[in-house]
């Protein structure tokens, strides 16, 4: 039975931040599909089956664990934006600066979503759900002004993002804790942007995310959720082939994932709580130099000295980084953007 977590007091503006970790056993996955269906099952009845397959907590362990372990390298060699960069199709990457490519990633979800620049309009609060270490939510609460408040499963994620935010002369403005995005530690209606860049991946049970990512918003609040996904199913499909369930698989023992979903299950979901301007893009496209790069910056010297340091489970996450890049090339990943906005009182 996993112990509770250790509550440490942080100074911030809302109060306390859990940076302590739990002990945590080992995650084993089952070998079925972890894909979503078609709309000929229902959403509900696919998480009622992934839950009795694998354990939430167990999951959210491991997830902690991949992270606590494998945020430092990424850090050391990739900066604080643990997520892809967004690059032009076709443009010339050989000599990209991939660090500017995540800037712009933040930048063109943003755009995407139709964030307000106008000072009268813009976030003001600001909740990152997946927060890695902070960078977006720094880069936001610079941008705009505004409070962030970050979540991660990561104790050593929620204290490094704590740490970078002081020594960054922002401890007024964003602070960070420990917390199951499932079950938000946040009032209703708090947050102007609800932000998850790349975390929607890990969630078990994506109506349950969706209707947290909707609770927590404000009223007239904007949600961007930017997430990997499989690709939508045809009319005539109730899976995935088995090859690309293998292959998904794969992937979720290495990244500690559940059953994937469609950007179209996103878009239902979001549909189903009544949000308003819905839209989703399909960046796919604008994310292919990432892994590529990725895989040379593990070859390099530092690189591989840093994934020998860092333990077995940073390591088992790189020897699969080709299967990303197969997943990309062959269609059955996705990388999406959904935005949408809760309707105003």
């Amino acid at each position: 039975m996993a112990a509770a977590l250790q509550l440490q007091t942080h100074p911030c503006f809302h109060g306390t931040c859990q940076l302590s970790p739990p002990p945590r056993p080992s995650v084993s996955f089952p070998s079925s599909s972890r894909s979503f269906p078609s709309s000929r099952r229902s959403l509900s009845a696919h998480v009622k089956a992934a839950a009795s397959s694998l354990s939430t907590t167990t999951l959210q362990e491991g997830i902690a664990e991949f992270y606590d372990e494998s945020s430092g390298i990424w850090e050391d060699i990739w900066g604080d934006h643990m997520h892809h960069g967004y690059y032009e199709p076709g443009s010339d990457v050989s000599g990209s600066d991939h660090r500017a490519a995540q800037i712009r990633m933040v930048e063109e979800s943003l755009r995407f979503a139709g964030i307000s620049e106008d000072p009268a309009n813009r976030p003001k609060r600001i909740v990152d759900v997946g927060c890695g270490i902070g960078g977006s939510s720094r880069y936001l609460a610079r941008k705009y002004g505004a409070k962030c408040q970050g979540i991660t499963l990561s104790p050593v994620q929620a204290g490094r993002a704590n740490a970078l935010a002081n020594a960054q002369g922002l401890a007024d403005q964003v602070c960070f804790e420990v917390a199951d995005a499932l079950n938000q530690p946040f009032p209703d209606d708090q947050f102007d942007l609800v932000w998850s860049m790349e975390s929607g991946e890990h969630m078990p049970d994506k109506p349950k995310f969706v209707k947290e990512l909707v609770r927590v918003a404000a009223p007239g609040g904007t949600i961007i959720v930017v997430t990997w996904c499989h690709r939508d199913l045809g009319p005539s499909e109730e899976s995935l082939q088995p090859w690309e369930q293998k292959l998904l698989n794969r992937i979720c023992d290495a990244y500690y994932l559940p059953e994937w979903c469609s950007t179209s299950d996103y878009v239902k979901l979001f549909q189903s709580l009544s949000l308003q301007d819905i839209k989703a893009g399909d960046w796919t496209e604008n994310v292919a130099p990432f892994w590529p790069a990725v895989i040379r910056s593990a070859l390099t010297w530092k690189g591989f000295t840093s994934l020998l340091r860092s333990g077995l489970k940073t390591i088992k996450g790189a020897l699969v980084m080709p299967l990303m890049i197969e997943g990309f090339q062959k269609g059955v990943i996705k990388f999406a953007i959904i935005a949408c906005r809760k309707p105003a009182e």
